[in-house]
């Protein structure tokens, strides 16, 4: 399941919580499997200590929970969890969108007009490139704010395993994102009103949380 990595390599915990992450994300590891450190590190061929550093920081995520004595296990989100998640999402993303339609400039609306290009020339649809454009072009629209304090709420949130888990849970029928769906959230911050960008991006992120609360309970 994982590969094995030579014996020196610098931040050897971010490269098994990587692993790990994508093991899950991907399905090799399902609800209800044990992850044993001693047995990952023998796999990976490294000691145990930075595979328990990967395994607390996914525990710490929220992704794992303890699981007996020495071993960890995927735990189960609760949609009133995944609805507190969103309902940040949608005061951070719903202000940036709103100050980028207050405040715009050729120079923002092509940052964003990018990212959203990007996406339609995506190329490969695994699920990580898909996670990654998604959220660059989301961290885009707040990074245009120039407020720091809140991007690096949007990094909290967005930065997390957690993120991604749910993310995944939304493709259960392995349908690629449609790229039409930034395409018109970016028309409205280009071209509508700061409040009709506020409640376009708000619209988008419910109706992201609605294929969330899906994908969990398929």
């Amino acid at each position: 399941m994982f590969k094995r990595m030579p014996d020196v390599q610098p931040r050897l915990a971010d490269d098994v919580y990587e692993q790990i992450l994508s093991a899950i994300v991907n399905g090799q590891i399902a609800p209800g499997d044990r992850l044993i450190q001693e047995k990952i590190a023998a796999e990976i061929n490294i000691s145990r200590t930075p595979v328990r550093e990967a395994l607390l920081r996914l525990e710490r995520e929220g992704i794992l929970e303890l699981s007996g004595r020495k071993g960890f296990s995927i735990r189960q989100i609760s949609e009133e969890e995944v609805r507190d998640i969103y309902g940040v999402r949608e005061a951070i993303e719903g202000y940036g969108a709103y100050w980028v339609a207050a405040n715009r400039t050729d120079a923002r609306i092509q940052a964003i007009a990018e990212k959203v290009a990007e996406e339609r020339a995506l190329k490969e649809h695994d699920m990580q490139a898909e996670f990654r454009i998604n959220r660059d072009i989301h961290r885009t629209i707040v990074a245009q704010t120039g407020n720091k304090a809140l991007l690096d709420m949007f990094d909290s949130i967005w930065g997390r395993g957690i993120s991604q888990w749910l993310f995944a849970a939304t493709r259960t029928n392995q349908t690629p994102p449609d790229p039409d769906v930034h395409d018109k959230l970016l028309g409205v911050i280009k071209n509508g009103t700061p409040a009709e960008a506020q409640a376009a991006m708000i619209e988008h992120v419910r109706d992201g949380l609605g294929m969330q609360i899906k994908g969990l309970k398929e």
